[in-house]
């Protein structure tokens, strides 16, 4: 019966959930680029290229966390239920740490970071201030990361999910209060504020959990579970891939830049478009990465097998979907970015190459975390150091300067480099799924 079991509603019943809280992230994202871009236009750029080194800094670090996410929902599907909280204690202690030194290497960084890829003084100048400010946010965002992966372990993504949304409309208001005298930095001082309200309330959630003493929550006193040995094996790979994946595209709005201040002003505005939809993507490798962690720990492959394809091919089916979306609405979502005219129009005229990215670009990150949740932590890694590290910034620098594709060129690199990594990315499923992985070493609290 165990083969049989279909897991497209247990998939949807916490991808949905998830891809919302998801959205919550870039929308935070969205709404700066969109109030920054109606209010203050000009300081467009100097935003962009300050969120490029902090996007490095905070995906690197999340991935670091997702050992939370995997572990706490494995030490569930192996009856320690208890262990699930020890996971998020370590992990809220590894995120802790993980954002402090990130926000002091960008400190410490500083104007080089921008200085050192070739952007002129008079972009890299005005976008250091905002880079600084949106530092002090990375270890607040860390902090709710840590607790969003262990409720969606423990299947109650709802809780973060209400949280984020509440933080968005924080975020909104600090926008229009700052961005109209203060810029991109307002803007960047607006999501500091809202990650304060993040942080802190879904924390205070957590800890009052109706069933947290369950979950090892408030009481755990007797208590074992995955140690931080475990949760770096996880972690330390989802980071490297993470960081090479977001230090190329940060690489791409490096070339953008090289070219001129609209070229990045369209490319970040595409990227972020393309990041919304991505969250739907990230929902469903979330779920797939509860449920196969869960089948792993029960020692059931086949169950992890089934799970994970249906991930895959509803992931499939949604990014087609919106993609047909985005053509169609094409421009009125340029213009809803930006009240430059002519930056709307290209926009526009490019979304059918962002329709292009969304399947394949959505169907490597599901992949990716069943085979991480299948404990084959590092083969991952190697597939986006390949296609994201080695192909796609060279692809993007030819098309894009050496073609004089401008950000047409940036965009199909990001689709061919997408095409690779989830091809290879699916062989190696194809190829383990069904097997049975090694046990995870336990540690005691």
């Amino acid at each position: 019966m165990a083969a049989t079991r279909s897991f497209v509603a247990p998939l949807l019943r916490i991808a949905g959930p998830v891809a919302l809280a998801r959205l919550g992230i870039i929308g935070m994202a969205l709404v700066d680029v969109i109030v920054v871009g109606q209010l203050a236009p000009d300081e467009l750029p100097h935003q962009a290229l300050g969120w490029a080194p902090t996007a490095v800094f905070l995906v690197a670090a999340i991935g670091l966390l997702q050992g939370v996410q995997v572990l706490a929902a494995r030490s569930i599907g192996e009856g320690n239920k208890q262990g699930a909280g020890v996971v998020l204690r370590r992990g809220l202690i590894l995120a802790l740490v993980a954002g402090v030194l990130s926000a002091a290497l960008m400190w410490l960084g500083g104007e080089r970071l921008f200085t050192f890829f070739g952007i002129g003084e008079t972009l890299a100048g005005p976008s250091t201030p905002v880079m600084l400010v949106l530092a002090f946010s990375i270890p607040l965002h860390l902090l709710y990361i840590a607790g969003t992966y262990f409720l969606e372990a423990i299947k109650k993504p709802g809780v973060s999910t209400v949280v984020m949304w509440l933080a968005n409309a924080v975020n909104l208001g600090l926008n229009l209060l700052w961005v109209p005298e203060h810029g991109a930095i307002g803007s960047a001082w607006a999501t500091v504020g809202a990650r304060v309200f993040l942080a802190g309330v879904l924390l205070i959630c957590i800890y009052f959990l109706r069933d947290g003493v369950t979950f090892g929550v408030r009481k755990s006193k007797g208590a074992h579970g995955h140690g931080y040995g475990a949760l770096l094996a996880v972690g330390a790979a989802a980071a490297v891939s993470q960081a090479v994946e977001a230090g190329a595209f940060s690489a791409m709005t490096v070339i953008a830049g090289r070219i001129s201040a609209d070229v990045v002003a369209a490319y970040q505005i595409l990227l972020n478009l393309m990041a919304f939809v991505f969250m739907i993507a990230l929902g469903l490798a979330a779920a797939t990465a509860v449920l196969v962690s869960e089948a792993t720990g029960r020692q059931a492959p086949h169950d992890a097998a089934r799970a994970g394809w249906t991930g895959i091919w509803l992931n499939a089916i949604g990014m087609v979907i919106a993609a047909v979306a985005i053509f169609v609405f094409a421009h009125p979502i340029g213009r809803a970015y930006t009240a430059d005219a002519d930056l709307a129009a290209l926009i526009a005229s490019l979304m059918w190459v962002c329709a292009l990215v969304l399947t394949p670009d959505g169907t490597q990150v599901v992949t990716a975390s069943a085979l991480r949740a299948r404990s084959d932590n590092w083969f991952p890694t190697f597939s986006h150091i390949l296609a994201y590290a080695v192909v796609m910034p060279v692809l993007g620098y030819w098309l894009a300067e050496h073609e004089d594709m401008g950000v047409a060129g940036l965009l199909f690199a990001i689709f061919w480099s997408s095409v690779l990594s989830a091809a290879v990315l699916l062989l190696r499923w194809w190829a383990i799924a069904g097997k049975q992985p090694k046990a995870a070493p336990l540690a005691a609290e």
